[in-house]
Parts: structure tokens; C-alpha cells; sequence
């Protein structure tokens, strides 16, 4: 190859490689899911202001499904139908329950869409956002929490999962979905540990009174539960003793006026009693 010919060459893969490099990197695909069903209004404001940050798609369920935990869909088939576009995102309606929501997004639409050829699907998630919830979900509500599923069943696949809930009333809804929007734009979410959760909870206060957000243990106060009755039929009430609770967890932070960021894991091993249990069984054998 002559000197010359050897320069064009040099010039003409140069360029691309260049170019290569200097092509911004992909937009964070991002998964909305939410216990309050699809035709939430808090849900939509969240994928409306996340849409310049990624790449959104929203998998809801078709109905109210508050309090379900980490129920899931097993025993018959799932109606799953994409039910708006509005061009900044892409919307689908499942008749299940929020962790199938996320189950069914990251484990089969991340690859296959909504068809059985691998390729046919965006790709892989790279955030999972359950929310903006109707209602708290600091403490052991948690526990009992869909919105707070959604999140965990992510983990469950490896992808980061953040919950969002407000505590009584929407005067702290914009806040909320500017929280999210930083966690994408500053990249939060990358630092979140595999097998991890973030549970964030928004407190009952109106924007002057709002004291910021801070990371908190969960509070494993139990509520006072108890049952009244008409006949046969009985009514769960009760509340939470807030102020009763540490303050560093995140029910007392909640209730004097703190956003909350509270880390969950996966792995719920108690490892000091796994060590009693080992001694004891050792002492048996």
C-alpha cells in the first residue's frame, strides 16, 4: 500500500473512531410500575417529567391494587395491552398485581416485547421506579405495600428499584418527581447495590414545611391494629404510634416533616440467630 493510500486509510477509520467516541452515551431505559392502577395521575406526572431523562415505558396494573404486598399471578394468564403512546412514553395495562407488573416487563418485555422472538424487545432496564404512591409506606408498612413490591421484585432481577410514596395528601408531589428526576440525571440509581432497594417516603407537610430528605432505618413499630363488627362482618382500623418510634428510622423523620430514603434488602437473613441456630444444632448432633 503507498504512502498515500495508507494516509487516506488511516484518515477514513480514524474518523469513525472518533465519531464512535464522541457519540453521547444511551439514555437509562426506565420502568414505571405503581399499586394505584394505570389511570394514575401521579404516576403519569412521574413518566412525563422522567421522559427527557430516558427512555420510559410504564407497566401498571388495570386496577387499585393497594396492600397486596409481593403477591404475584400464577394460576391463570395475565391480559397484558399496550394502552397509550404519547410519543415521550409507552404505557401498558396488566391485570395483575405490581410485582407482576415488573416481573413481566423485566423478564420477558426487556427481551421479547410482547411477542416470543428475542430482539423484539427494547432491552435491558436500567432503573425501576414504583409510584408516586397515594399514602406512606415508611416502617412495616412496607410490608404490606404494592407500591413497595414493585421496587423489590426489580431487585429481585438485578435492576435498581426505588419506591415513592407520599404521606397523606399530593402538596408534595412535585418534590417527590424532582427527587426522581436527580436520582436519573446524577446517576444515583448506578450506586444503589445489587439485591437493594430504596424505599422513599414523603412526608404530610405543605412546601414550607417540608425539612428536606434524609436516609433513615426502618421503623418496626407495629400499628394498633384491632377489629370491629357488624354481624359477621369485620373491619380492620388502626394507626401508627409515630412519635413512639427512634428517631433515626424513617416513621418518627416522616412525621416531624423529612422526606425519608430507606435501603431494603433482598437477603432478609438474620445472621446472628443463623449463628445461635448453627450452636444449636452442633450441640445436638
Amino acid at each position: 500500500m503507498g504512502l498515500e493510500n495508507l494516509f487516506f486509510s488511516l484518515k477514513f477509520w480514524g474518523f469513525f473512531y472518533i465519531s464512535g467516541c464522541m457519540q453521547s452515551p444511551r439514555k437509562p431505559r426506565i420502568l414505571i410500575t405503581n399499586d394505584d392502577g394505570v389511570n394514575s395521575a401521579n404516576m403519569h406526572a412521574l413518566a412525563r417529567a422522567l421522559a427527557p431523562c430516558g427512555e420510559v415505558f410504564v407497566f401498571a396494573p388495570q386496577t387499585e391494587q393497594s396492600g397486596v404486598s409481593h403477591a404475584f399471578t400464577l394460576r391463570r394468564p395475565l391480559c397484558i395491552e399496550e394502552c397509550h403512546s404519547a410519543g415521550d412514553y409507552r404505557v401498558f395495562s396488566v391485570d395483575g398485581t405490581p410485582a407482576d407488573c415488573v416481573k413481566f416487563a423485566l423478564g420477558h418485555y426487556a427481551a421479547f416485547g410482547l411477542e416470543q422472538t428475542e430482539g423484539a424487545g427494547p432491552g435491558k432496564f436500567d432503573v425501576c421506579f414504583s409510584g408516586v404512591n397515594i399514602g406512606e409506606n415508611s416502617g412495616v408498612s412496607a410490608l404490606y405495600s404494592g407500591t413497595v413490591a414493585g421496587a423489590r421484585e426489580a431487585a429481585l432481577w438485578s435492576v435498581p428499584g426505588i419506591a415513592l410514596s407520599l404521606h397523606g395528601g399530593d402538596a408534595l408531589l412535585q418534590e417527590s418527581i424532582d427527587f426522581a428526576v436527580r436520582v436519573v440525571r446524577e446517576g444515583m440509581f448506578r450506586n444503589i447495590p445489587a439485591g437493594v432497594f430504596w424505599n422513599v417516603n414523603f412526608p404530610k407537610a405543605h412546601v414550607d414545611g417540608f425539612k428536606g430528605v434524609r436516609p433513615a432505618c426502618m421503623a418496626c413499630g407495629m400499628f394498633t391494629d384491632h377489629y370491629t363488627n357488624e354481624g359477621r362482618l369485620w373491619q380492620l382500623d388502626g394507626e401508627k404510634l409515630w412519635d413512639r418510634q427512634p428517631d433515626y428510622t424513617d416513621d418518627y423523620l416522616l412525621h416531624q416533616g423529612y422526606a425519608t430514603v430507606t435501603p431494603h434488602r433482598i437477603d432478609q437473613t438474620d445472621e446472628e440467630s443463623l449463628k445461635k441456630i448453627n450452636e444449636m444444632l452442633a450441640g445436638n448432633g
